[in-house]
Order: structure tokens, then sequence, then C-alpha cells
């Protein structure tokens, strides 16, 4: 009988807890990362009767085997997670960034991809033989206007959570992209060139941006460094949760910049796709719609995170699209590096302008130098020109523009051979 007892208290205990754990949910932005923190999407998960099939796999993955965090991510540092560990940060990942109100309509003329997939089979065996055993997921190289790799993760692993149809989501991909959209606004006129200032804009009025120019903004190096520290405010705020103008009035009001040297975080991204937003007339959808939809030929829609009153700064350097889509992003960069038009120059004219990283090298790839223009650039041992998008978990996007190649793998964890499957192959088109 007391054992019943005990049973039924700990029950209402448990039952309390999630009542109130639920209240504070309901305090709190749907998607935020505070909201991810406080466990509010599993919460959430339980309400409904009809979660979806990913939600589902997610929720059936999450037993003793499964290890979390508090931030949410596989730490760089934990050397062997599980598959099933995995596995629920995969879905736990793409799951962020529900948000469809800046997005692109399919092109009716998509970029066409040729394949002619013919490298060694030694070289095929070593890539399927990661994905037996990491966080790799998705492995596409491109030479010469072909894709010669493409790999996918077999059904046992992450196969049937992800196909070619998966919207995947990324979040530091999306810095490098808002690079690249900065140069389509400097070439449409929309912003005069890189030297522009963003003095115009009445939300930087009186803060440290006032004076900054956009190759300060792209290259991360507005002198910020005591006010942000990757996505945490120096009040503790959290920059993925907040709008621009929230952040310019609490935290860089009356704010000076200090010396300008690189300093990466989420906020400068940020700043620079709601610049865009502002000097388009808070027309964002429409711009990336005629830059990703028209110029880079996208299949599919391609959604970044962000909602609410777009004047106030809302959008976030985070977006989804399928993996054939983001390497169509790549590849749109790298025909126009070679193509000799006002987006082609500006890209030069970036990556000309890189600065060095200094101490804050571990940052992104944790192998590069220099950044340009939220691109990462300088890696040791590589001669040719090579600018890089990185992510979170070993999800990297990089361009060799004397080779005429990419290589872009995504992956929950970077315990697989990067150095080899990813410089290496950017470097020689082998391992």
């Amino acid at each position: 009988m007391k054992k019943l007892l005990g049973i039924v208290v700990l029950g209402l205990l448990l039952s309390s807890n999630a009542f109130a754990d639920s209240e504070k949910c309901k305090s709190l932005t749907k998607y935020s990362n505070h909201w991810y923190y406080n466990k509010c999407d599993e919460l959430n998960s339980l309400k409904s009767s009809k979660v979806k099939t990913s939600e589902n796999k997610q929720n059936s993955l999450k037993s003793s085997k499964v290890k979390t965090w508090k931030n949410r991510q596989i730490p760089s540092d934990y050397k062997r997670p599980n598959l099933e560990t995995l596995r629920y940060h995969f879905l736990a990942y793409n799951k962020r960034g529900r948000s469809n109100q800046f997005y692109t309509k399919p092109s009716s003329q998509p970029l066409a991809l040729k394949f002619n997939l013919q490298k060694e089979p030694k070289i095929i065996k070593k890539i399927v033989k990661k994905m037996q055993s990491t966080g790799l997921i998705s492995y596409l190289m491109y030479e010469d206007g072909e894709i010669v790799i493409d790999q996918l993760s077999h059904p046992e692993r992450f196969g049937d959570l992800i196909d070619n149809d998966t919207m995947i989501y990324s979040m530091s991909l999306g810095k490098s992209l808002g690079g690249y959209l900065m140069g389509h606004a400097i070439c449409k006129g929309y912003i005069n060139s890189l030297s522009s200032t963003l003095a115009d804009w009445p939300i930087m009025k009186g803060t440290l941006l006032e004076t900054a120019t956009m190759q300060d903004v792209i290259n991360a190096s507005t002198g910020d460094q005591k006010y942000i520290m990757d996505h945490i405010l120096s009040s503790g705020r959290d920059i993925g949760d907040l709008t621009i103008a929230s952040i310019a009035k609490k935290e860089l009001a009356n704010t000076k910049p200090g010396k300008k040297r690189f300093n990466y975080s989420q906020f400068s991204p940020n700043v620079a796709l709601n610049y865009i937003s502002f000097k388009t007339g808070h027309k964002f959808s429409s711009f990336i719609n005629n830059v990703l939809k028209d110029h880079v030929g996208l299949a599919g829609r391609l959604e970044f995170n962000g909602t609410g009153i777009e004047s106030k700064g809302v959008i976030q350097s985070n977006f989804k699209a399928t993996r054939y889509d983001t390497l169509r992003i790549g590849i749109a960069i790298l025909n126009d590096w070679n193509s000799g038009t006002c987006i082609g120059n500006y890209l030069k004219d970036v990556y000309a302008n890189s600065i060095s990283k200094g101490q804050d090298i571990g940052f992104g790839d944790g192998y590069s130098k220099s950044y340009a223009g939220f691109f990462h650039t300088n890696y040791p041992g590589i001669r040719d020109a090579v600018m890089g998008m990185d992510g979170y978990g070993g999800i990297g996007l990089l361009i060799n523009f004397d080779d005429n190649r990419i290589v872009y793998t995504h992956a929950v964890h970077r315990n697989y051979n990067y150095k080899s499957l990813v410089l290496k192959a950017i470097d020689k088109g082998k391992f």
C-alpha cells in the first residue's frame, strides 16, 4: 500500500512539474533558442495527438541511449556519440527555423544538375565507411560542371530521415549566403558600395554600427567584441531570439566601436540581411526570389528564419533548403566568380580583402585562418583560391575557384575526417 501511495505521489509531482514547465513555455517565443533550451519542443509534441512523422521518429528515438545537452546541440569535443544520439539531434536540429515569412518560390527553370559519377571505387568506399560510423550524412563533389560524387547515408543510419527533397537546416551557412546576397544588393544598386556606412539606417543611430561600413559588417569586424560573443550579448540575451531594433535599443545604445578586429557572431550577418531589407524597402522576400529563384535557379523553396515586423530587423541568418539546392548556391557562386560580371568582381574583391581571424581561429571549421564576406578563407597548405561556408556539426560547402570544384558535406557531428574528406578533397579532388 505504501509503495502504491509513493507511486501516486511521484506521479502527481511529475505532473505538477510538467504543468509548471508547460506554463513557462507559454511565456517563451515558440521555436526560439530559449524555447528549445527549456525542452518546450518535447512538451509541445506531447500535447498534440497529430504530430508529424519526423516528430514521431524523434520521440521514439528519445531513450536511455540518447544523450542531450542544455544548448540542444552535441558539443564538438564529444568524440563518440552513439547512433541514437546522432539521429535524435539531427531531427531536433532540423526542426529549428519553422518560419515561412521569408522564402523563395521554386524556379520555373531551375539550374540543371549534370551527373558523371565516375570517381574511383576506393574513394567512394572511404566515404561510405565514414558514413557508417560517424555523423556524416551527405556528401557531394562537383567538378568542371558535373556532380562526380553523390552519397547519402544508408537507411539504417540516417537515410530514413533524409532524402533529396528534405529541407535541411543550417545556421552558419546562412552567414555566407548573406555575404553573397550583399553582393547582389550592391550590384543591383540598392547599396552603393562596400565602403557605404549604416548611417542612413534609423535603427543604428547612436550605436557603434552607425559608422560601420559594409566591408566591416561582412568581415565581422565592426568593433563589437565588448558587447557580443558568438550568439550571446553582454546582457546574456541570445541574438537568435531578438530583433536588430531590440539589440540596438538595449545592448548597443550609446556605444562606440572598439578596435575593428574579427569577432565571429550571428549578429553581423543578421545586420547585413536586415540592412538589405531596409534598402529594398522591406521587400526582402521579393529580393531573395530575384536572386535565388531567378539568378541561382533553385528547384525548391529556400526559407530564411525570422518572423514579425520586417522593419524591426527580424530576419535571421539561418535557412533551410534541400541538399541539391544548397549545392546550386555554391555552383552559382563559382560561376559568378568566373563570369566577369559585377557579382563576380564583388566576390573577388571580397576575397582580396579578407582579414585575419587572429586568436579566434577556432571559430568555424578550425582550420581557415582568414575571413572574407562571411566566408572562411586561407586554408593551410592550399594555394588555390578557396572560399568556404561552414556550419554546426561539420556542415561545410567549400569552393575552389581555380580548379572549378565544390565539396559539400552535411553532418550532425564533426567526428568524421574533415581534413581528408573536405580539405584534401577540395584541394586535390581526392583523399
